[in-house]
């Protein structure tokens, strides 16, 4: 399934997150789409496929102490319209 989480930090815990972004890799089951930085915002973006609920935790945990991330599933635009037009 598709996610796109959104992570949040005080501008105080930067060098922090810096350094753990430096060593942190994706679990292998998962497949990243995009990694972004939202300029002056404290905040970055990634969308990825996961298959589970641990792969999730697999990627968030790391960064529980820093700061704090929103996961939303995602459906490309067409296809959700395809779904709401059968309701």
């Amino acid at each position: 399934m598709l996610f796109v989480l959104w992570f949040e930090w005080k501008p105080e815990n930067t060098a922090k997150l810096l350094a753990v972004w430096k060593e942190f890799k994706f679990p292998k089951e998962v497949k990243l789409i995009g990694r972004y930085l939202l300029i002056g915002r404290h905040i970055s973006v990634a969308i990825f496929e996961a298959p589970s609920e641990e792969a999730i935790l697999r990627i968030t945990h790391p960064f529980r102490e820093i700061g704090i991330p929103h996961i939303a599933p995602a459906l490309p635009l067409e296809d959700a319209l395809k779904m709401m037009e059968k309701m």
